[in-house]
């Protein structure tokens, strides 16, 4: 069992999991080609998004998150 995440282990969640994702890509072809991103790369995403929202939430930022999804949905869909 693990304990309550703290805002030192969440910073070092997503900075470990930003610097393995910038491994990944640095080894990706740059010559202007389209890439398919395999699904060890699309993992690596995944991990880099749920690190931050696990430090927002730490930071408690969770208001502005939501705030922020909000402004996110479609116009014609009515928010409440």
């Amino acid at each position: 069992m693990t304990g309550p995440l703290t805002l030192a282990t969440a910073r070092a969640s997503l900075e470990a999991a930003c610097d393995d994702l910038d491994e990944a890509v640095g080894g990706l072809s740059d010559d202007g080609d389209a890439v398919m991103a395999s699904p060890a790369l699309v993992a690596l995403l995944l991990r880099v998004v749920g690190a931050r929202r696990d430090l927002r939430g730490v930071e408690g930022f969770d208001e502005g998150f939501d705030a922020a999804r909000a402004l996110d949905r479609p116009r014609n869909e009515t928010r409440q």
